[in-house]
């Protein structure tokens, strides 16, 4: 049996594997353009997210991460741990690595919050191209809109803080999971453990998204290569030696205190009921959540200030967290 292709059939079959591939997904990309929806979803999120931003909260958290981040670039230091949490751990580096970007540009913490708006406008435009890939451009156009105003997720939008960068990463994550459990398609589950323990070094409730991560090798386990695996267990190793080395030199302080706190007895309340309020109005915060009414101290309230005397003023109100 002859395998080989006569000429014209083997010309054809070279050019099928030519760049001229790649049109379609020009022509798909192209066609983004003349979307209109998405301009209507990047105004309305973008403006939500971006204007006034230098009336945003800024207190001693906002405070500490950009100068944690400040410090890393002037000094040269590599941040080992972020911030510390309520329960007394020490928060792993990964929100300080990309707040170094804007810390190189200026000092006032203006543009690091400007930052944090555009990460979660991005969350909004991914809401779209998620859903609109899945359920139509109908659901998309609304689900976006709803997010972009919705209010408790606007107000972590408008401010400085590691968990209110975790909204494009929960997408990308809900991305790589359909991508093997709908679309049947290998090469989904490196990206996804990538993406929770990025998430988690973030906040550490990130944890949660192992259970659909579970749930999608249930569902899909031919899918599930071994060399994801491998990529995968490579990668958290890679992102977390940072944090595996504070662990050793504080002697795994941070495990023990995680021991003491597992102990405590559990606590259930209607708190998280209440909390599905903020989705829609603000109008409840005042009622079940009232804040302490304090003067502005002078200096600190505008981190934002454009003159550098209001930056050079909050800087002095800070204690700097050592890096090792």
């Amino acid at each position: 049996m002859n395998l080989t292709l006569p000429k014209k059939q083997a010309s054809k079959k070279v050019d099928s594997d030519s760049p001229s591939q790649a049109r379609p997904i020009r022509r798909v990309l192209f066609s983004w353009l003349f979307t209109w929806d998405i301009y209507l979803i990047l105004l309305v999120a973008g403006f939500l997210r971006l204007f006034a931003l230098n009336t945003s909260e800024f207190d001693a958290d906002q405070a500490t991460i950009f100068s944690m981040a400040r410090e890393a670039v002037q000094h040269g230091l590599l941040p080992i741990v972020s911030i510390r949490s309520s329960i007394g751990i020490e928060h792993s580096p990964a929100a300080i690595y990309p707040l170094m970007i804007p810390a190189v540009i200026s000092a006032d913490p203006l543009w690091a919050t400007v930052m944090i708006g555009l990460f979660n406008t991005i969350a909004v435009v991914l809401t779209y191209f998620f859903t609109r890939r899945y359920y139509g451009r109908f659901a998309a156009l609304i689900t976006a809109l709803l997010y972009a105003a919705a209010t408790k997720p606007l107000n972590y939008a408008r401010f400085l803080w590691q968990q209110n960068m975790l909204a494009p990463l929960a997408l990308l994550f809900i991305f790589a999971l359909f991508w093997g459990v709908v679309e049947r398609r290998k090469g989904w589950f490196f990206p996804a453990l990538l993406l929770i323990g990025i998430s988690y070094q973030l906040h550490e409730t990130s944890t949660l998204l192992a259970i659909p991560l579970l749930a999608a090798v249930v569902l899909a386990p031919g899918t599930v290569r071994w060399r994801d695996l491998a990529l995968g267990i490579a990668s958290l190793l890679l992102i977390f030696s940072p944090y595996i080395l504070w662990e050793f030199s504080s002697n795994f302080a941070d495990l023990f205190i995680i021991l003491k706190v597992a102990k405590l007895p559990a606590h259930f309340d209607a708190d998280a009921i209440y909390s599905y309020r903020f989705f829609l109005s603000p109008n409840g915060f005042n009622s079940y959540y009232q804040l302490p009414a304090s003067p502005p101290v002078p200096g600190f309230g505008r981190a934002g200030n454009r003159g550098g005397t209001g930056v050079l003023d909050w800087t002095k109100c800070i204690t700097s967290y050592p890096f090792s």
